[in-house]
């Protein structure tokens, strides 16, 4: 598994020290989240992969005996339970997920001599490899995977890979069964997250080579005919971990730090960006995670070692915090969030981070 930075958290307290939070309960009582049973794990277990179809379509992956040799894990969403999917063999660790629908489903895996990326038909899953010569795109510096591949119900897929030869990263679009190479209105010396909202809303973060400018951070917009190359106030140290469109005139952004300083939650109105720095603790690993709400807010997760309270909403300008089901107290590592197209339902996979829980899948609803 892919290494992270040693978790340093001083007390949650801390992290909201200054902020305004309200009871999320007050605001929206009828939803809360819940523990959705998943079947056993072998050993020690983690879900660390989440994407949604709809309320019957959604797909998680992880690993198993993760103390060992490691085992990815394949499960899928029925809408009466999880159950687990049979990988090709050789499949690696998926690192990456996105669904369209109960036949369309595409995964992302870590494996030095095979195929990197899986396709889900509705029957089984085989492997769609990229173009000759690219692999899955490593955001610089961090060794993480965020999110390189992306769908939307009854859209297409996209996905990140990177051009070794080239030395540039490159967008490739799922047609006709295969990855496709993309031309972009501007090189892209790395990508870091691409996401769809539909075939005309296509959004990729990058450090693109912008005449004039040099290597600069910015996103590219693809509206169904053309792309459109948006500047961002660009802050060292950090980068674009996720996007979720939501409509034209708004997008929000997760901008993660490489050093300790807090992340931030980006939002683009058409015309400007604004953000917002996410209340959480400097100090801990932030898993980059961002759904939006299906309304006007945002979701985000944090890691901590002595709280619960571990998902964070942000609408109207304020944040409110809640916590999972049952877990008085317990700090948990959320690894990913998913919002179940065209419903206000959000996923979320993740382990206690003391390790020595199971690893879980909520749903709040």
């Amino acid at each position: 598994m892919a290494g992270h930075r040693v978790l340093r958290v001083t007390a949650w307290a801390a992290g909201l020290a200054g902020m305004v939070l309200t009871p999320s309960a007050a605001i929206a009582a009828p939803l809360e989240w819940e523990k959705v049973p998943t079947p056993p794990f072998d050993g020690l277990g983690v879900v660390t992969e989440i994407a949604a179809a709809g309320p019957r379509a959604a797909w998680a992956a992880g690993i198993e005996d993760a103390t060992s040799s490691g085992k990815p894990v394949m499960l899928a969403w029925n809408g009466r339970q999880w159950q687990r999917q049979v990988l090709p063999p050789g499949t690696g660790q998926v690192v990456d997920l996105a669904a369209a629908g109960p036949r369309n489903a595409w995964g992302i895996y870590l494996n030095e001599d095979g195929s990197p990326a899986l396709h889900w038909n509705g029957t089984a899953w085989r492997r769609v490899g990229y173009p000759a010569g690219v692999q899955p795109t490593m955001p610089s510096p961090l060794p993480t995977y965020l999110q390189i591949v992306s769908a939307a119900p009854g859209g297409p897929a996209w996905s990140l890979g990177y051009d070794s030869q080239a030395k540039k990263a490159v967008a490739l679009r799922f047609q006709n069964g295969r990855w496709v190479r993309q031309k972009t209105p501007v090189p892209m010396v790395s990508a870091s997250t691409v996401a769809v909202r539909s075939a005309k809303d296509v959004w990729i973060a990058c450090t693109c080579d912008i005449p004039g400018a040099g290597p600069t951070e910015a996103m590219l917009h693809w509206n169904g005919r053309k792309w459109r190359t948006i500047r961002y106030p660009s802050k060292e140290q950090t980068y674009i971990a996720k996007i979720a469109p939501v409509s034209g005139t708004s997008v929000w952004a997760y901008r993660a730090s490489t050093s300790y300083a807090s992340p931030e939650l980006m939002h683009w109105d058409g015309m400007n960006w604004t953000s917002t720095t996410i209340p959480a603790s400097p100090f801990a690993y932030h898993f980059p995670t961002l759904a939006d709400d299906g309304g006007q807010g945002a979701w985000v997760s944090v890691s901590t070692v002595d709280d619960d309270k571990s998902y964070l909403h942000y609408s109207g300008g304020r944040w409110t915090a809640e916590s999972g089901e049952g877990r008085p107290g317990t700090a948990v590592w959320v690894r990913d969030l998913a919002r179940v197209p065209g419903t206000r339902s959000i996923w979320s996979a993740g382990l206690p981070s003391s390790l020595a829980g199971l690893p879980f899948i909520e749903r709040r609803r």
